[in-house]
C-alpha cells in the first residue's frame, strides 16, 4: 500500500525507541538492539547475532515457554511409552492364554483317544489299552490332573 504525501508541507514524525547495550562476549564488540525485540527474544526463548562476529546471543530455551514445552513433550513421550508398554502386556497375555488353551486342547485329545483305546504311542486300537501299556510301553507316563 503506497502512501501518498504531499509535497507542499513538511510532516514531522517522533518516535522513541529505547535501546539496550550488548557487549558481544565473544569478539569483545559494543552494539545496541531495540529493548522490545530483546524483551519479545526473551519470552519466546529466541535469540540474536552480533552484528560483527555474526555469533548467536539470547535466550534459547531459558524461558518458561520452552521448559513447559519440554515438560510437556517429556509427558507425551511418557504417556505413549506406557501405552505401548500396556499394549506388549495385554499382547503377552493373550498369547499365554492362548498356549494355555492349546495345551488343554491337546491334552483332552489324548485323553479321548486314550479313553476310545487308541494308543497314544503307536496309535492302535486296543480293546485292554492298560495291558498293552504296561507290556509294551512301560516306560510311558502319562500326566494326570
Amino acid at each position: 500500500m503506497a502512501i501518498t504525501v504531499p509535497t507542499t508541507e513538511n510532516y514531522r514524525f517522533n518516535t522513541s525507541v529505547e535501546l539496550t547495550v550488548i557487549n558481544c562476549g565473544r569478539c569483545g564488540g559494543t552494539y545496541a538492539i531495540n529493548e522490545r525485540r530483546r524483551a519479545q527474544c526473551q519470552e519466546e526463548g529466541n535469540g540474536w547475532a552480533c552484528p560483527y562476529c555474526e555469533c548467536k546471543w539470547g535466550y534459547y530455551g531459558t524461558n518458561e515457554n520452552a521448559r513447559l514445552k519440554k515438560e510437556l513433550e517429556r509427558e507425551r513421550k511418557r504417556k505413549e511409552w506406557a501405552e505401548q508398554e500396556a499394549l506388549r502386556q495385554r499382547e503377552q497375555r493373550i498369547a499365554a492364554e492362548h498356549r494355555e488353551r492349546a495345551q488343554k486342547a491337546a491334552k483332552t485329545r489324548i485323553k479321548n483317544r486314550v479313553g476310545h483305546g487308541v494308543c497314544p504311542c503307536c496309535t492302535r486300537t486296543f480293546d485292554n489299552l492298560a495291558r498293552h501299556m504296561a507290556s509294551k510301553h512301560p516306560d510311558y507316563a502319562v500326566a494326570t490332573d
